[in-house]
């Protein structure tokens, strides 16, 4: 903070600044402090209420808004296209919507339209109600059925008209997370967007965050009929997932879009359900967040900051202006003008606890909704790892106490691979971040009947954004369309299930879906997984698990179907492993795994043990140092055990290559061996080093490896 109005010169001398102007300051703190809200008319209808939007289906249909204080407000909702045209002319008459100037264009055009049978009978609605001393007004409707029969919403008060037009009921979805959610670019999208002409398929997205609870969206938004010109500008995951949808289920579609790059895990939930939480983690970030945001409700706080800022810009201009001289002088190249940035108000910082939950969520909590889609978790991987076990489970619990449904469905896509690939297994149990964020969600959403964790790992690459979103939503709609809609498809890969050990190996057995046994039951003598990329198992490799023994040193493990009294397991095991006693698949950033089930659909990751991870932690910069050295200091030693791995495997495949080499050539199988013996002669002897500390520490050892030599020489020349 600058605390003075002037500055030393570079003679020792003082330079006055500027007086700043009251006007000045007060305009800085009026564009610092947080913006208020756009007045709004007396009356209206809440922001997510607007044409285009698309009703909940067979749900209690919620009307709300804002009207003055203890006025009557009559809601209407009808498909009656004369009554919905004259009350949306009545609304542009009395200022409540503007008129809509219609486009004429002689160029050909097709739009694609339904055609749909015996509609279901719909009889228009009518409750009306008196706004509350705050305004407020909301009425609940008797549920409707899907159908693409254009639906008008309309509100009467004190001789003032509102009127939603264009609304159709049908299925809504709220897609929230981070960048892998709001990321708009996918493989394929020109190709997808082209043909992706579903007028009964509508989006509107927006994002936002702010340290209460709002009542109202704050952004100007409006939902968008699905054409190839929209859905090129529509986030690719919650497109796609409601194009799946749409297309199978046949009835409109609603899907809105509140994602937000890089946000936490924490964003996500309820303040009060945050405040449940008794971890260091969580609450030191609410502590830390708490005084931020009271310094930004005190007026003398911000004008302060302010004043601070200005000064701050007036000295580095003063200070360029003497580089700048300098530098002229020197004849050297002219130095950038960097000026200070304005301060932020956190209190509608980028990702702050409960914060855009407060402003995304909240606003539309009325509304009717059929479920969450929910894909966020990149965030919490760099050091953020332990806050996210105890925040993410309340991810759900929010979006369902917020929405009134304490069963509303929850599908959860898991992180694609990323980084590096083939990572030594020593590592990634203490490195793999992303690993330990699907094994959080895995664990959170494990025993939730009306929640899913959905595999994408195969979906990955190098790259924190990969491109390959289009399985990513096939995978959560087909998880939707068979858990929330009853559909008998195939929604997942085989579930782990139980382990046994015997005989030095684990014997992993799974589940297998209901619809996957009945379709495949003709072929029941085969297991009921894949490997990839054979259509069929046994004919590759299976990859991507790990085991350990009581020391908790993980290895690459050998895995293999097998068949035990009449069930089929994977068989997992290690040469280095004696008595194994844990099992992981798929444990790192970008798994090498390669199980599906039988419809190509990923077999999700998982461990058998319950060891604890370790601490990620970021809460202080204490802790953040100390949690990173402990990192750091296990990923040397995991590396160490690495290499040593590596060795003793050699050591025992070395042999093993040999006899397969020289199958029953005792003689080739000898000169491998005298071969292998002389180029470790050969190494010693070259390394220095080795051969100091050998006559130093192996006195004895040095003649007699002379007479290895002498007799390997011997045999070479009677050879």
């Amino acid at each position: 903070m600058i605390k003075i109005n002037q500055r030393k010169n570079d003679a020792g001398g003082f330079i006055k600044l500027p007086c700043l102007g009251l006007a000045l300051i007060l305009c800085a703190v009026t564009g610092a402090a947080h913006a208020k809200q756009e007045e709004k008319p007396e009356f209206r209808f809440a922001a997510i209420l607007n044409d285009g939007m698309v009703l909940q289906q067979e749900k209690p249909i919620k009307i709300w808004g804002w009207a003055k204080p203890d006025t009557q407000v009559s809601v209407t909702l009808t498909q009656d296209a004369a009554n919905g045209t004259t009350a949306v002319e009545a609304a542009v008459q009395s200022g409540t919507r503007k008129g809509v100037a219609v486009k004429t264009s002689d160029d050909h055009s097709v739009r694609m339209r339904y055609e749909e049978k015996n509609p279901p009978k719909f009889s228009p609605k009518t409750i009306k109600t008196t706004a509350g001393a705050d305004g407020a007004w909301s009425v609940t409707l008797a549920p409707a059925k899907a159908s693409f029969q254009e639906t008008w919403i309309v509100a009467k008060s004190s001789g003032n008209t509102l009127a939603v037009e264009n609304v159709l009921i049908g299925e809504v979805w709220v897609c929230a997370g981070q960048s892998n959610m709001g990321w708009g670019n996918f493989n394929r999208k020109e190709r997808v967007a082209a043909s992706s002409d579903f007028p009964g398929m509508r989006y509107v997205a927006w994002h936002d965050s702010y340290y209460k609870p709002l009542d109202d969206v704050r952004s100007k938004i409006r939902w968008q009929e699905c054409s190839p010109e929209a859905a090129r500008g529509f986030s690719s995951v919650p497109y796609l997932y409601g194009m799946f949808l749409h297309r199978y289920l046949k009835v409109p579609v609603g899907i809105i879009n509140v994602a937000r790059g890089g946000t936490t895990g924490d964003t996500w939930c309820l303040r009060e359900e945050l405040d449940s939480l008794q971890h260091i983690t969580v609450k030191e970030s609410l502590r830390k967040y708490d005084v931020e945001t009271a310094i930004w409700d005190n007026p003398a706080e911000v004008k302060r900051i302010m004043v601070e800022w200005e000064q701050a810009k007036v000295i580095a201009k003063i200070e360029h202006e003497e580089k700048l001289a300098k530098a002229k002088g020197e004849g050297k190249k002219e130095p950038r003008l960097r000026l200070p940035k304005q301060p932020a108000d956190p209190r509608s910082g980028w990702s702050p606890p409960a914060a855009l939950f407060n402003a995304t969520v909240v606003p539309i909590r009325h509304l009717g909704v059929r479920g969450i889609l929910y894909y966020q978790g990149e965030n919490n991987v760099f050091g953020r790892w332990t806050r996210y076990e105890h925040t993410f489970a309340k991810v759900p619990v929010s979006f369902r106490k917020a929405f009134g449904d304490e069963n509303l469905p929850f599908g959860c896509i898991s992180q694609p691979g990323w980084g590096a690939f083939g990572t030594d297994p020593e590592v990634e149990t203490v490195t793999g971040g992303y690993a330990m964020i699907r094994d959080i969600q895995r664990r959170a959403l494990k025993d939730d009947s009306n929640a899913a964790m959905i595999a994408t790992y195969p979906t990955g690459n190098s790259y924190i954004h990969p491109g390959e979103k289009f399985p990513v939503a096939e995978y959560a709609s087909l998880w939707s369309l068979a858990k929330v809609y009853g559909q008998a498809i195939v929604h997942r890969g085989n579930h782990f299930e139980k382990m046994v050990i015997k005989d030095g190996k684990a014997q992993v057995y799974f589940d297998s879906d209901p619809v996957v046994y009945e379709r495949w039951k003709h072929i029941e003598n085969n297991a009921s997984w894949q490997v990839l990329p054979q259509p069929r198992q046994g004919k590759a490799a299976i990859k991507g698990f790990i085991i350990a023994g009581k020391d908790r040193r993980w290895y690459p493990a050998q895995a293999q179907e097998n068949r035990v009294e009449g069930t089929w397991t994977i068989e997992v095991r290690s040469d280095l492993v004696a008595e194994p006693v844990a099992v992981r698949y798929g444990w790192a950033n970008w798994p090498t795994g390669n199980l599906v089930g039988r419809e190509r659909l990923p077999v999700p990751t998982f461990r058998t043990d319950d060891w604890p991870i370790v601490e990620g932690v970021s809460y202080s910069e204490a802790a953040k140092k100390a949690s990173t050295d402990k990192i750091k200091a296990m990923e040397k030693e995991g590396k160490t055990f690495a290499l040593d791995r590596k060795l003793r495997q050699l050591q025992l495949d070395l042999p093993k290559l040999e006899t397969d080499l020289y199958k029953g050539d005792a003689k080739k199988q000898l000169e491998s061996k005298l071969a292998r013996i002389e180029t470790i002669l050969d190494e010693l002897q070259k390394d220095s080093w080795l051969s100091k500390n050998l006559e130093k520490d192996f006195p004895t050892a040095v003649e007699q490896l002379k007479a290895i030599r002498n007799a390997l020489r011997h045999h070479e020349t009677h050879e």
